[in-house]
């Protein structure tokens, strides 16, 4: 579950808390059925509070897509630096037999690569080109371009490993809050069907609007709000 779904789930469940405290004179007749679940309910934001800060700071969404930025570089650099050195390996003045086996790598092996087989591809071939700086720079991969894949790869590397140890050091206390925060939309649905005779109550339909108008989840970001579904239909 993304940041923006977990921040949208924290703003529905601090609406509903403050919501259902604010209207519980006008639903009196109910509080012993709805004061467990509105507890219950309340007891678990808190919880889900104290573990915000934590999760929201792990930043795995943006290592994320650091790792995948400098991966894309890469792909461009190391399939030219391939090219280049394939160039080289079937070329006269080449006397190394095996380099052509050890550089036959392209775009495609390089798309299907998992993180950690990319890097040791990209890696064996920036071995390669080390003692090659010449006869690359004819084949149109030049000084530039190889310190280029060193810096990127380093960056790629660095980005791995920070994604490593946020989904590491984040998963457990992520996952926490997501069953908190499922929890408490079971405990919305429950107290939706405490309150649903209110709908159509001529004297309490107000108290209805006001649950479902502090229930409601909406998600930023990712193409706009978004109404959470569980919210427009019976529970």
């Amino acid at each position: 579950m993304d940041n923006n779904r977990l921040n949208a789930l924290l703003k529905r469940d601090t609406d509903t808390a403050a919501g259902l405290l604010a209207d519980q004179a006008n639903y009196a007749p109910l509080e012993d059925d709805i004061a467990p679940l509105r507890t219950e309910h309340a007891a678990n934001l808190a919880l889900a509070r104290t573990l915000e800060e934590q999760v929201m700071a792990d930043d795995q969404d943006d290592a994320t897509a650091q790792k995948q930025g400098a991966r894309q570089q890469l792909k461009a650099l190391g399939t030219r630096l391939a090219a280049a050195l394939q160039a080289y390996a079937a070329s006269a003045t080449n006397t190394d037999e095996d380099l052509a086996g050890r550089v036959n790598y392209n775009a495609t092996d390089l798309n299907r690569a998992d993180d950690a087989s990319f890097a040791t591809i990209i890696g064996t071939l920036r071995k390669e080109a080390q003692p090659l700086a010449a006869p690359l720079a004819k084949r149109e991969f030049t000084a530039d371009d190889l310190q280029a894949v060193d810096t990127q790869l380093l960056r790629f590397n660095k980005k791995l490993a920070r994604q490593r140890a946020s989904t590491v050091s984040g998963s457990t206390a992520r996952q926490t809050l997501i069953g908190l925060l499922a929890r408490n939309t079971d405990l919305i649905k429950k107290i939706r069907v405490q309150l649903r005779p209110y709908q159509k109550s001529p004297t309490k339909h107000d108290v209805w609007l006001r649950f479902q108008g502090y229930t409601k989840l909406i998600i930023l970001g990712g193409g706009g709000p978004k109404d959470d579904p569980d919210a427009k239909k019976p529970a």
